[in-house]
């Protein structure tokens, strides 16, 4: 029996689920695998307490000192950030150490430089974990699908912000009332910016679009709204058009490029993306040869993110003990192609929410606008029983490309009758 010894740096949530999944699951590993995991290192910056800290393995502050140490053979990096996990994964791999890590910002910021050092050593990155916890959602994309000619994806990716929208549809609360429960049920930070502005998401759908359509792109590149503006009133809109709130991260290959953003979407309530509660995620892949195909599962916590982690680690570790360890091709990382972003998004329909403070002749002088942008209204309505002073108007618009949009809500948003900046959803 070959044995591998991991060292795990950031020994929060995830890097504690991580050591536990080795530690219990010890023996179905071996017999899967025909290698044994050991933790043999943990590190954090502060003290990890004496019961914490797995058996056999040491505990450490400095992941300088691990990295310099003779019985760590792979590093599990889990601390998050960007700053230090840069600097670990490029100290572990000019050490000559394959690394596994769960870090999402990191790759969609760096990916081409660690994924380049990578190769440059030989080794290999194992990054399951960074997109869509427990799917393996990259493996069918690098492996699964590599016959096929992929042509749109699209998911909900973000846990903490699908956790938000479900209970706002379902209790009829407000945003805020259900933020503050994502806080207190563990599923959103203290600072829930990442998360609820759509960065979060905006980073895995960097690297799914790299690896699916095979090209670089910058994460800044991604236009991304996140669901901080939408109220308990756009739940109760979205219900009578029979429709529900989800945000979803989307990229589709069009004549003129990529079409990719990350945004709220009304989505119809019988369809699969609506049935996706919870922390929950779901990516959908379209291809010319598979068609659509729908990927669903835990996208968040530790217990999913560990055991992704884990599988990655016992990749690596059957290379290792074999004698073939290698780096990987990962496509859209180690390519000099940049992806062509879309002049023109395709058409789509489009709901805008009004807050106004009500007087005389404010639908009018809307539907005017959007008139003279090319857009023909589908249907208006307005919240019953709304004060005066804060009225809420919601408008959907038949299929128009967003520019159009933009341009006619930059008018409406300077009109003297508006309290606050027009809400706009995509209709699917």
């Amino acid at each position: 029996m070959k044995q591998v010894r991991v060292g795990i740096v950031g020994f929060g949530t995830v890097g504690r689920a991580t050591a536990d999944i080795i530690a219990k699951h010890s023996e179905l590993i071996q017999r899967r695998s025909g290698v044994k995991l050991l933790v043999t290192a943990v590190c954090r910056r502060q003290a990890i307490k004496t019961a914490d800290v797995p058996h056999g393995a040491r505990s450490l502050t400095s992941w300088k000192e691990l990295l310099a140490s003779d019985d760590v053979d792979v590093v599990v990096e889990t601390m998050g950030g960007v700053d230090h996990s840069l600097q670990l994964l490029r100290g572990a791999l000019e050490h000559g150490k394959p690394v596994v890590t769960a870090n999402k910002k990191l790759l969609a910021e760096h990916g081409d430089e660690l994924f380049a050092l990578a190769v440059s050593h030989n080794l290999p990155i194992g990054f399951e974990a960074s997109v869509a916890g427990g799917i393996p959602i990259l493996r069918v994309i690098q492996e699964s699908t590599a016959g096929d000619r992929l042509r749109a994806l699209h998911g909900i990716l973000n846990g903490t912000s699908n956790y938000i929208l479900t209970q706002m549809e379902n209790r009829g609360i407000d945003f805020d009332e259900a933020l503050s429960e994502a806080q207190k049920a563990g599923y959103a930070e203290a600072d829930p910016t990442f998360d609820i502005d759509g960065q979060d998401a905006r980073d895995k759908l960097c690297i799914l679009a790299r690896m699916a359509f095979g090209g670089r792109l910058a994460v800044e590149r991604i236009p991304t709204y996140g669901i901080r503006q939408i109220r308990a009133v756009d739940i109760r809109s979205a219900q009578r058009l029979k429709r529900t709130i989800r945000l979803v991260a989307s990229a589709e290959q069009t004549d003129s490029g990529l079409d990719v953003s990350v945004r709220p979407w009304l989505v119809d309530r019988r369809s699969m993306l609506a049935k996706v509660e919870d922390v929950n995620n779901a990516v959908f892949l379209v291809g010319d040869r598979l068609g659509t195909q729908m990927f669903y599962g835990r996208g968040a916590g530790g217990d999913a993110t560990g055991a992704a982690v884990v599988s990655d680690l016992v990749e690596i570790a059957r290379d290792l003990a074999a004698g073939r360890l290698s780096a990987k091709n990962v496509v859209g990382f180690l390519d000099h192609q940049e992806l062509t972003i879309a002049r023109e998004p395709r058409p789509v329909g489009w709901y805008l929410r009004l807050t106004v403070h009500d007087q005389p002749g404010i639908i009018a002088r809307v539907a005017e606008v959007l008139a003279s942008n090319g857009m023909n209204i589908d249907s208006v309505q307005q919240e019953p029983h709304s004060p005066k002073e804060r009225l809420s108007l919601f408008f959907t618009v038949e299929p128009v490309s967003e520019p159009k949009v933009r341009g006619a809500l930059e008018i409406i948003n300077a009109f003297d009758f508006m309290v606050e900046p027009v809400l706009l959803l995509r209709i699917e």
